[in-house]
């Protein structure tokens, strides 16, 4: 049976906006801190964690779609794992719409990143993760 790439496409869109929601998330987190404001810190942590969850269980749906065997589990995992920037989509739509939401996912990530490193060196100084 073939892989559903409709479906890969869908729960990659919705992928991309739970990232979405944690970006919006992370820059309220980063203001409640400039703030000092403990309670709306303590919450958007709460609600940051909730959505990591829920992203989680979206990965988990995306990597059951190519359980139907090992040409779709083959073909999975390459339009999810591949450099989207570097390689050349197929010719079917939902590939190349696939490719286009993973390249707009990656950027969105390499921004989130940074801003959560700022947020980590803010809060813990030397003690950051990040150093």
């Amino acid at each position: 049976m073939a892989l559903n790439k409709e479906k890969v496409m869908i729960l990659v869109q919705r992928r991309l906006s739970l990232i979405q929601g944690i970006s919006r998330l992370t820059a309220e987190l980063a203001d409640a801190l400039s703030r000092r404001d403990e309670v709306s810190v303590n919450m958007l942590l709460q609600m940051r964690a909730d959505e990591m969850g829920k992203l989680d269980e979206c990965m988990e749906e995306i990597w059951k779609t190519g359980e139907e065997g090992v040409s779709e589990t083959e073909e999975l995992r390459h339009l999810l794992t591949c450099d989207p920037f570097r390689e050349t989509a197929g010719p079917g739509y939902e590939e190349r719409k696939i490719f286009e939401i993973r390249q707009k996912t990656q950027a969105l990530i390499k921004k989130l990143q940074e801003e959560d490193r700022k947020i980590n060196r803010s809060v813990a100084g030397n003690q950051s993760f990040y150093d």
